[in-house]
């Protein structure tokens, strides 16, 4: 596959991601996020929440009323892809209110031919 077609299909699936998110579509969330996912928010923890942290917010907690992801870029390195995004939300968690504007960084493996995210971290923007 080309560069190209990866970048594309990268987009596809971070804005898959995140509506698997929105609908608590766990099976969906099953797919797309790695075993040994890590996801980096210090305004949130100091410490990197887990995959299992991730998911289980995904089932009972975190609620995504709307989002959109304002720009991307993504770069492409064999398995690896690395997308860098501005992303905007209005959500919820645990009656906390986590409506704002972020920039992401999402790491992404192909393993065995499906892309899989491995890796968030994101930083508000205000």
């Amino acid at each position: 596959m080309s560069d190209s077609a990866d970048r594309t299909e990268l987009a596809q699936l971070e804005d898959e991601w995140m509506s698997a998110m929105q609908a608590r579509d766990m099976d969906r969330l099953e797919e797309l996020v790695a075993p040994g996912f890590r996801f980096t928010a210090i305004h949130l923890y100091p410490e990197p929440m887990s995959r299992e942290q991730w998911m289980g917010a995904a089932r009972e907690g975190y609620t995504i009323t709307s989002f959109a992801y304002e720009h991307m870029d993504i770069d492409v390195f064999g398995d690896t892809g690395v997308v860098h995004a501005r992303y905007s939300q209005v959500a919820s968690w645990d009656q906390n209110n986590l409506s704002n504007v972020f920039r992401l960084t999402d790491v992404w493996s192909r393993r065995d031919g499906k892309w899989q995210v491995v890796a968030r971290h994101s930083s508000i923007l205000g």
